[in-house]
């Protein structure tokens, strides 16, 4: 009966400690995470030119494939490679001997024909004289006279036409440069050495392509090209057609200090093809551009800049402030005051009131162009809007589906020095490196706008805070906390991830 009284008594005592124990190791709430702090910047108003930018590709105005114009063993080339040359310059010179010899040959035709041509004509005017005063000459010996001296001036003309062959021949033996007057060239290496045969209209012996002026040749899409016509139909572009339209021109490695792209050079369009590519939906566009100092080679790649419209007063907002959601556009603005206009307000550490702000998602359509780290915006957006520059990924849209009450910000003005250089992106103070939904989106720069992470986001001053929810931990190599939430008890923070 004793033993049985003992085993009792203890088993009573050993329940009574483990839970003491449990009552013990019971950790208490955390506190509140701070307010989430944001950095906005207002629009600005800047004079702008719509425009689109296009890839292109120069070529040179003209381009002469220099060829052989007789058959013949190339004796010497006149030029170093790369040179530049005029119209007529002497290039190569082919074998000309041949060539002279068969020029002497068809100059002695000729005077043999021009003899021939001379004692036929003398019979014919004599067998004519008589013909007409009816002596002893019959009308078929008359006949065959004038026409032996018919066919004599025949074979003159034929031999005359053989000395000008022969004298061409002997001239293309000399090979110049066949350029426009006043138009000087770059020649390409030579593709012939001297002593190799080269055959007439077949042996490329090298190339001559202008340098200045050059054309730069794009393609321009529908939308582009319609909108263009269209301006230019209500007088809003200074041309008569889309031929006279401006555009700049920039190459490859020619930015700015912050790395934008420049376009220094100016061009004029002087060519529009006649029908527009049905596989690619585009219409070929030629420019003309100047280029005295021949800073750009034929082929060269090019940005070319398309200017649609005249300049116009438009409103800018920071680029890094535009955020993607299914296709459209949008911006973060901050609202001061609620419907009825209240101030938004948070309790900072002493419990004193402080300036807050609700975050709204703005659509502000298709932006336009894009200035030195500004984006044009034409809906949405007006003058002394607080947008928000830095911190989107923290913000929380909407209200508390508990309280009630609109999640709430602080935010301050953008700093140049502070701002400019990077974006950072803050953490929850709750948040840990580990594998939490949070850490994941921040660390990719994704937007977490419709997430139900409660800390992100502070509710209005005086609510309180989100029900308890069940902590979720993710395996991973590295130890990892969940996510804390106010006035919620998430466990133990030693717990490791498999």
């Amino acid at each position: 009966m004793d033993r049985r009284l003992c085993a009792g008594l203890l088993l009573l005592a050993g329940m009574a400690g483990v839970a003491g124990c449990g009552q013990a190791s019971s950790p208490t709430a955390p506190p509140p995470p701070p307010a989430t702090q944001v950095v906005y910047d207002t629009p600005i108003t800047q004079v702008v030119t719509d425009y689109e930018d296009f890839p292109g590709r120069t070529d040179a105005i003209y381009t002469v494939e220099v060829r052989a114009r007789v058959s013949g063993y190339l004796k010497r080339v006149y030029f170093h490679d790369g040179q530049e040359v005029r119209k007529d310059e002497l290039l190569f010179l082919i074998d000309p001997r041949p060539f002279k010899a068969t020029l002497d040959r068809q100059k002695g035709a000729l005077e043999q024909a021009e003899a021939h041509a001379k004692r036929l004509n003398n019979e014919y005017h004599r067998a004519k004289v008589l013909f007409e005063q009816g002596r002893a000459i019959s009308r078929e010996e008359f006949d065959r006279y004038a026409f032996d001296h018919a066919e004599a001036e025949a074979a003159l003309s034929t031999a005359r036409a053989n000395v000008d062959l022969a004298q061409l021949d002997l001239d293309w033996t000399q090979v110049t440069a066949d350029l426009p007057e006043g138009i000087t060239g770059r020649l390409s290496r030579r593709m012939v050495d001297p002593g190799n045969l080269v055959k007439a209209d077949d042996t490329m012996m090298t190339t001559i392509v202008s340098q200045d002026p050059l054309y730069v040749y794009f393609d321009v899409h529908e939308q582009a090209m319609l909108r263009i016509r269209r301006l230019i139909q209500e007088g809003k572009v200074k041309a008569r057609s889309e031929k006279e339209v401006s555009l700049l021109i920039g190459l490859s490695d020619e930015k700015d200090r912050e790395g934008n792209p420049v376009y220094p050079h100016q061009g004029m369009v002087d060519f529009t093809d006649n029908r527009v590519d049905v596989q690619t939906g585009t219409l070929r566009f030629r420019a003309k551009l100047s280029n005295p100092d021949q800073m750009i080679s034929p082929g060269l790649f090019v940005k070319v800049r398309l200017p649609i419209g005249e300049a116009h007063p438009a409103l800018m907002i920071r680029e890094q402030s535009l955020q993607s959601d299914q296709g459209l556009k949008k911006v973060l603005v901050l609202r001061s005051e609620d419907e009825n206009g209240n101030p938004y307000s948070l309790k900072d550490a002493k419990g004193e009131p402080v300036p807050a702000y609700k975050a709204v998602a703005v659509d502000v359509g298709n932006p336009g162009v894009l200035r030195n780290g500004f984006r044009e915006i034409s809906q949405g957006i007006k003058e002394g809007d607080k947008v928000v520059a830095v911190g989107m990924q923290k913000i929380r849209l909407g209200k508390n589906p508990v309280t009630k009450e609109d999640y709430l910000v602080l935010a301050r003005p953008f700093d140049p020095e502070r701002d400019s250089s990077s974006r950072p992106v803050a953490r929850p103070a709750a948040d840990s490196v580990g594998g939490s939904p949070v850490a994941t989106a921040v660390a990719t720069g994704k937007s977490l706008i419709g997430d139900t992470a409660a800390a992100l986001a502070v509710p209005a001053a005086g609510s309180p805070a989100g029900p308890p929810k069940q902590s979720s931990q993710r395996p991973g190599p590295a130890p990892a906390r969940s996510v804390t939430r106010a006035g919620n008890d998430s466990g133990s923070s030693g717990r490791r991830g498999r």
